[in-house]
């Protein structure tokens, strides 16, 4: 191959290169390989972050996550959350405990994150604050909710519900309450948000249903009444927690009562990152 025949190689090497990486951009907000660039389907990450909860949604250039996992291997976390959203529209943290929003700086650091929402619950653990000095430094708009509302970042939705009113006494029931559309799919999550907090949505007459849910506080038997399973009334339940974890969850009541309803039960203990396309288990 003669001179001229390599440099017009590379030329044309470097030109579909470069159109991969627009395409990939204007796609999916990252040039990393996703199957988005296929078939243009959303995707919902649980990702697998030991005895913790950590949240991603993607779709067409746009991400909402949800907590951050704890401070134990939130580096090796926040890369792969940057892999897939270099750019995050919403960050919400749905309370402040520390398996919850202990990996909140990293990701920061490490992705462009838009807003930063918190629930009206303040922490004076240094998790807390670090989480709120690094969004001050990254230049993070910071919002703490105090009321419901809804949001729309390009096809994903995201909906607080307005129960603000709870009268709670621990942190867990402190949780926000989420439902995110995107792509045809419906997830409801709660982080750790236990029976009386669940019990008071339900009473509000919200309507909670949705196709995926997030089982509560990991699956203890504080939390995911029959009440509250019914008013979802979920196909999927997703449990994030830790393999062979202290506290025995995900509890064998908990998943008695998802299986006798016929709701399919992955679990990142198990599975590892659970991925949620078009409404099914991308295995």
């Amino acid at each position: 191959m003669g001179l001229i025949d390599r440099i017009s190689l590379l030329v044309l090497i470097v030109s579909l290169a470069a159109v991969y990486c627009i395409t990939a951009v204007r796609m999916t907000g990252t040039v990393y390989p996703t199957k988005e660039l296929l078939d243009g389907r959303a995707a919902i990450r649980f990702l697998d972050v030991g005895q913790a909860d950590c949240t991603l949604i993607t779709h067409r250039g746009h991400a909402v996550l949800i907590d951050a996992g704890s401070a134990y291997a939130s580096s090796a976390m926040a890369q792969i959350v940057s892999r897939y959203a270099p750019h995050i529209d919403a960050f919400f943290v749905t309370h402040p405990h520390e398996d919850h929003i202990g990996g909140a700086p990293a990701v920061l650091r490490a992705s462009g994150v838009e807003a930063l929402y918190l629930s009206a619950a303040v922490s004076h653990e240094s998790f807390y604050e670090d989480t709120v000095r690094t969004a001050e430094r990254r230049k993070t708009d910071v919002v703490t909710l105090s009321s419901g509302g809804t949001w729309t970042f390009g096809d994903i939705t995201v909906e607080c519900f307005d129960t603000f009113g709870f009268g709670y006494e621990d942190l867990n029931d402190a949780s926000l309450i989420l439902r995110v559309s995107v792509d045809g799919m419906t997830l409801l999550i709660a982080g750790d948000a236990e029976r009386g907090l669940e019990g008071y949505a339900v009473d509000c007459g919200f309507d909670l249903h949705a196709s995926i849910l997030h089982v509560n506080h990991h699956g203890s038997s504080s939390s995911s009444t029959e009440q509250w399973i019914d008013a979802v009334s979920p196909k999927i339940a997703v449990i994030s927690c830790g393999r062979n974890n202290a506290f025995g969850h995900p509890s064998m009541t908990v998943l008695d009562r998802l299986r006798s309803r016929g709701i399919a039960v992955l679990r990142t203990d198990r599975d590892g990152t659970v991925v949620l396309r078009g409404g099914e288990w991308e295995r």
